[in-house]
C-alpha cells in the first residue's frame, strides 16, 4: 500500500462537498446536494449496492472523500467539466464555469456524474474485460474502465428540479449478457453490454494503448474524464 494511502469506508463513504466557486451560492449548492443524495439512495444503491453520505462542508473531514467546486478549468485540465483522482483519498474537481469564465448551469449534472463514478470506482483502478470496436467494425479484446456515466454522457433526468446524470448498471460490464436481456442503464435506453448512448464514450485499454470509443453524436471536446490517472495506472 502506498505510504500516503488513507483508508475510507468503501461501502458507504462520506463525500464532503466544498464550495470554492464564485458562481455558486451555498444555499443553491445545498439544494443540489439533496437531489444527488436522493439519486444515490433511491436510484444508484438498489442497482449497485454502494452508497455514500454527501455533506456540504467548509473543510474535508478526516477519512472523507471530497468534491471541490472551482471556477474555470486550468490549462492542464483539458477543458474538462470535472474529474476525480487520488490524492491520499479520492477527490473530485467540478468546474462551475467554462474556460471563458461563463457560468456553467449544468454543473449539477457534472457533480452527479462524478459522485456516481467516485462511489463505483474510488481508486480509479477497476476494469472489466470487454472489447473495442475499430472503425472497420473489428472487435478487439480490451479492458474497459469502470466509468459508470461516461457511456451515457449527455443522458440526463431531473430530481426535484435538478438535472442529474444517467448511469449504466453493473451488467453493462459483463459481455456474456445477451442483447435485450435486461435494461443496461438507468434510463433504459441501452440494450446490450458495452453499448454507448449517442452522446457517450468510453476509454479502452487495448494492448499497451488507451483508445477512446465514441457514441454517434458524442461531443469529443467535452469530457468528464480520468484519462491521465488511467494512463499512469496502466503503466504499473
Amino acid at each position: 500500500m502506498p505510504s500516503n494511502a488513507v483508508l475510507y469506508d468503501r461501502g458507504s463513504p462520506t463525500i464532503a462537498v466544498v464550495n470554492h466557486s464564485h458562481h455558486v451560492r451555498d444555499r443553491d449548492l445545498k439544494r443540489v446536494v439533496r437531489a444527488l443524495q436522493k439519486q444515490v439512495d433511491r436510484d444508484f444503491f438498489p442497482l449497485w449496492g454502494w452508497r455514500a453520505k454527501l455533506v456540504v462542508a467548509r473543510r474535508v473531514p478526516k477519512r472523507a472523500m471530497s468534491i471541490i467546486l472551482l471556477n474555470a478549468p486550468g490549462e492542464d485540465d483539458e477543458g474538462a467539466d470535472g474529474y476525480h483522482f487520488i490524492d491520499g483519498l479520492p477527490i473530485t474537481y467540478v468546474f462551475t464555469c467554462d474556460e471563458q469564465g461563463q457560468p456553467a448551469d449544468d454543473y449539477p449534472a457534472t457533480m452527479s456524474h462524478e459522485v456516481l463514478e467516485m462511489i463505483a470506482d474510488p481508486g480509479v483502478n477497476l476494469f472489466a474485460q470487454g472489447y473495442y470496436i475499430t472503425k472497420s467494425g473489428r472487435h478487439m479484446s480490451a479492458f474497459i474502465p469502470y466509468e459508470v456515466c461516461d457511456p451515457v454522457q449527455e443522458n440526463y433526468y431531473d430530481i426535484d428540479g435538478i438535472r442529474v446524470s444517467d448511469f449504466v448498471v453493473p451488467e453493462w460490464f459483463e459481455m456474456e449478457r445477451e442483447p435485450n436481456s435486461m435494461h443496461f442503464n438507468f434510463m433504459r435506453s441501452i440494450s446490450e453490454p458495452f453499448q454507448l448512448a449517442p452522446g457517450g464514450y468510453t476509454d479502452a485499454v487495448v494492448g499497451a494503448r488507451i483508445r477512446t470509443q465514441w457514441g454517434e453524436f458524442a461531443n469529443r471536446k467535452r469530457r468528464r474524464h480520468r484519462r491521465k490517472i488511467r494512463a499512469e495506472k496502466t503503466k504499473l
